[in-house]
């Protein structure tokens, strides 16, 4: 009993050590007091845990996906899509589509920023403007490339002008507003140093009291928020890089959420009933992008060879323990323009050393290695560190790549590191995860005007470019549906990437946070609704 009771505190102390005291997130309430609402559901600090800073907290060029989620809480949009996947209003209040589909015109609610100047069209419409500048560059930029331009009608009217009609208007729309106030008059070319990189103003429910970099963020309830007031007072995003520390301390009650667990810590956490393991699919796919700059994998045949040497189904199984299922497309299986019957590659060795031999590859030496134009079939692998999947992943691509002739070194590095080289296009293969958009629009990844985007191996190909121009053209679905196959089929025969598996998201949620909603959206999807009753409070949140 003793050296129980012994080896509690240390796992106690260990646990502070790494994660912190709550310090100014406590939200004990005061003494005789109890801050609640009037059902109890109002108050209380929710802390979660990130593996990593945000890299800045400005739409218009963030990388990363926790900013993402840190700036979800911060600003709303014009209009947010809802757990099925349709179109709420959220500052905007109505709308109207141009009966030939060449604007659309929103009209705004009465909204406030978090320094209570008004959020008018005139945000909105200059917001616009920065994600299509190129001197901003944002990595969203050519998303917007069918849209012309914006018009503030009035203050609260704003429109919206297509060069042609597309086939989902809001998808096309669809961005963070920034006040102009603050960035109007800033050299849009400076954009790294503005100060809303890191100080932020806040139009949603949340807004920012401190960034202590690497360490955590701290997010308080928007006083001047215009929408439905978050029912928390206070959101602690907590920066804890190891997965190991992130599990201790959900254990431990120092955390209330983690998300992208791994399938062996969502069994765990099952037996020790100490958390609840949601899973969320059909929105993220494992991949690895082929950089069609070099002459290695320039030509499709290639492609399609390396893509048969690998055995998916072997990771699925050994990775995710059976959550997720293999890939064939970019497009989110959960989208309605999926292609459901695309077959997945198999995982074929012999026939993939035949595609090689057919694209010219032959072992002339008797090294084990192929060689073509004299040059070895040698292939760096990038990936980033902090990812088990992706660590242990990479090894099962070696095998599987040298299997077929392939010589294969992979370099797993620091995500910042990577994304550098990446950028520059200084990578043979990545070995990556990607958030599919929600619109089943994967021009940002295979589209040959997509290199500032996501298209970072240049692949390119006419065919392609036009059916998606086809595709995204057509309004009905019905009509656009063959069309979105049709693309789906050519990028399978293409292969500008090899598509892995589409992972089920585990997200582990402790017992003090009620009615939390994890979603293929977002694993804090409904954040503004959680809430803790007012017996589960420790910290005190100053209101």
């Amino acid at each position: 009993m003793k050296s129980d009771r012994a080896h509690c505190l240390v796992y106690q102390l260990l646990v502070l050590i790494l994660v912190g005291t709550p310090g100014c997130g406590d939200d004990a309430p005061p003494a005789g007091k109890v801050a609640a609402g009037e059902d109890g559901r109002r108050g209380g600090t929710a802390i979660i845990a990130m593996r990593e800073d945000p890299d800045v907290l400005n739409p218009l060029i963030r990388v990363s996906a926790d900013a993402g989620r840190v700036m979800a809480a911060l600003a709303d949009p014009l209009l947010e899509m809802n757990e099925d996947l349709g179109w709420d209003p959220r500052i905007a209040r109505s709308w109207e589509l141009a009966d030939d589909g060449l604007s659309l015109t929103f009209h705004l609610r009465p909204w406030l920023w978090s320094d209570g100047v008004p959020l008018t069209a005139s945000d909105v419409v200059l917001s616009l403007e920065l994600f299509k500048d190129p001197r901003i560059a944002s990595p969203r930029r050519g998303f917007f490339k069918d849209v012309s331009g914006a018009v503030a009608l009035d203050d609260s009217t704003v429109r919206y002008d297509f060069a042609r009609a597309v086939s989902n208007p809001f998808n096309r729309t669809f961005h963070d507003v920034l006040p102009a106030h603050l960035i109007g008059d800033l050299d849009r070319a400076g954009v790294g140093g503005w100060p809303i990189n890191t100080r932020p103003i806040s139009s949603g429910a949340f807004v920012l009291e401190s960034w202590d970099r690497n360490r955590q963020l701290v997010l308080v309830r928007n006083a001047r928020y215009s929408g439905i007031r978050a029912k928390l007072d206070r959101v602690v995003f907590r920066i804890l890089p190891e997965q190991e520390t992130r599990i201790l301390a959900l254990e431990a009650g120092e955390v209330d959420i983690v998300d992208r667990i791994t399938p062996a810590d969502a069994a765990r956490l099952e037996r020790s009933g100490k958390a609840t393991v949601h899973a969320t699919g059909g929105r993220q796919v494992y991949y690895v992008q082929w950089n069609c700059r070099r002459a290695t994998f320039a030509d499709a045949m290639t492609r399609q060879a390396l893509s048969l040497s690998l055995d998916r189904q072997r990771m699925i199984t050994t990775l995710l323990a059976g959550y997720g299922r293999a890939a064939a497309s970019p497009v989110a299986p959960a989208i309605w323009n999926h292609h459901r019957d695309l077959p997945v590659d198999p995982h074929q060795p012999e026939r993939a050393r035949a595609l090689l031999a057919a694209a010219g590859w032959r072992d002339g030496n008797g090294d084990g290695v192929l060689e073509r134009d004299g040059q070895p079939l040698r292939i760096e692998i990038l990936t980033r560190q902090g990812d088990p999947v992706r660590e242990n992943g990479a090894v099962i691509l070696r095998e599987n790549l040298r299997d077929v002739g392939a010589e294969v070194v992979v370099r797993v590095m620091e995500f910042g590191v990577a994304l550098d080289r990446i950028g520059a296009g200084e990578f043979d293969a990545y070995f990556g995860l990607m958030n599919l958009n929600l619109y089943g629009d994967p021009s940002s990844l295979v589209h040959s005007e997509s290199v500032d985007r996501f298209n970072k191996g240049a692949f390119a190909h006419a065919g392609v470019d036009s059916l998606l121009e086809a595709a995204l053209g057509v309004r009905d679905r019905d009509r656009a549906l063959p069309l979105w196959y049709e693309l789906q089929e050519l990028l399978r025969d293409q292969q500008p990437s090899a598509w892995l598996f589409y992972p089920e998201i585990l997200v582990g949620v402790g017992p003090r946070l009620r009615d939390v909603r994890p979603h293929m959206l977002s694993p804090f999807n409904n954040l503004a609704q959680w809430w803790i009753a007012p017996e589960d409070r420790r910290y005190r949140s100053g209101g």
